[in-house]
């Protein structure tokens, strides 16, 4: 037999081929990449202001659509995802909440492995993803029928989303003229340059700095009082969201569980739910409704008690009541988003009047008038 040839022997043609020097040790651990924060925040940030997050939360509501098509005609829930998914375009990163087909992917392969699907990152901006998958889980566990509450929740999303854009398009007016307003004294300083007035003119004496001071503080107290007026129109931001829950609780109502039963469930899954235990806890101890819910701080539990009430008092309507009662909720919510905007529109001129104009006639008139005082 002949000599058994080294490495350095075997790698010998392999390596006149390559050009340069190789190195003759490698690192242990190549370094591995990373997706930046900054730059998954920089895409979620231009999606929101694009538009491009509402057409992917479309997207999702049509996905869920085809997904409850899928099970009515007998496709098990994991293949159902992973031909939805199939449908989906992906992007060449993938990263966690990168783009709405790599979710499908992870979602089909969570539920057919059995995993936790709640785990599974949504994509960036669909805001319903997380309650989509609490609310099929909590189907699962009841026995609910997960076709019927999918295509209802994606009616709902979709509602949920016109609604939003209506409020949108109803505060963009308004918005405009706090973005014109904020650039209003800059631009009347740059009128004031351009015509020879520049900042040495204000700069020069006392009243010059009296005058640049007196236009920087009104620039920012108008500045500030219109972001709070923005602020205020816009609302709270809520965490728990009472029409979820009456979607959630109605399914589980067509299940066959009773209110409180429901409601437990839907705690369980529902983002906000462990400041419902001691609501239901109270409730099972034979308190009065109104005595369970009392000490509840959140409005949007609140709003869920008050509309759950007259199913506890009376035992009727049932889940289609609490169906309706979900899409009164959404219905008053983008009634009290369009009228919050148009009161914004017409609270806007006191700070226009006794901030933004003054900061315009101090840093953009009054110094060609100081400097046309002061002559050559």
């Amino acid at each position: 037999m002949g000599r058994a040839r080294g490495p350095a022997e075997r790698a010998g043609p392999v390596r006149a081929r390559l050009p340069g020097r190789l190195p003759s040790r490698l690192p242990g651990r190549l370094p591995s990449w990373r997706p930046s924060r900054v730059g998954a925040r920089w895409r979620r940030w231009t999606a929101v202001r694009t538009g491009a997050a509402d057409r992917q939360r479309l997207r999702f509501v049509e996905a869920v659509r085809r997904w409850a098509a899928l099970l009515r005609t007998g496709s098990g829930e994991g293949q159902a995802w992973r031909l939805v998914a199939d449908r989906e375009d992906v992007c060449v990163r993938p990263e966690p909440g990168c783009c709405l087909g790599h979710s499908l992917r992870g979602l089909a392969a969570a539920v057919e492995l059995g995993a936790d699907p709640r785990r599974v990152p949504g994509p960036s901006g669909v805001v319903e993803w997380q309650t989509l998958l609490a609310l099929l889980q909590v189907c699962r566990a009841s026995g609910a029928a997960p076709a019927e509450t999918a295509e209802r929740f994606a009616d709902a999303s979709a509602a949920e989303l016109d609604a939003e854009r209506a409020r949108r398009a109803a505060a963009a007016g308004p918005k405009s003229t706090v973005t014109l307003l904020r650039w209003m004294p800059l631009g009347g300083l740059g009128i004031a340059w351009l015509l020879g007035a520049g900042p040495d003119s204000l700069l020069s004496d006392r009243l010059g700095w009296l005058v640049l001071t007196a236009g920087v503080l009104f620039a920012a107290v108008g500045h500030v009082w219109a972001q709070s007026l923005l602020r205020t129109a816009a609302g709270p931001g809520r965490e728990v969201d009472a029409a979820a829950w009456l979607d959630v609780t109605a399914a589980l109502l067509r299940s066959g569980a009773s209110l409180v039963g429901a409601l437990e469930r839907a705690a369980v899954a529902l983002p906000g739910g462990q400041r419902l235990r001691p609501v239901l806890a109270r409730l099972r101890w034979g308190a009065d409704w109104d005595e369970a819910w009392e000490d509840l701080a959140d409005e949007e539990l609140a709003e869920l008690g008050r509309r759950l009430q007259p199913l506890h008092t009376s035992g009727m309507a049932g889940a289609a009541g609490l169906t309706q009662a979900a899409r009164a909720v959404r219905q008053e919510r983008r009634r009290t988003a369009e009228l919050a905007a148009e009161q914004l529109a017409v609270r806007l001129v006191v700070p226009l009047g006794l901030c933004h104009l003054p900061a315009f006639v101090c840093l953009g008139v009054l110094p060609l008038l100081l400097m046309m005082l002061r002559g050559p």
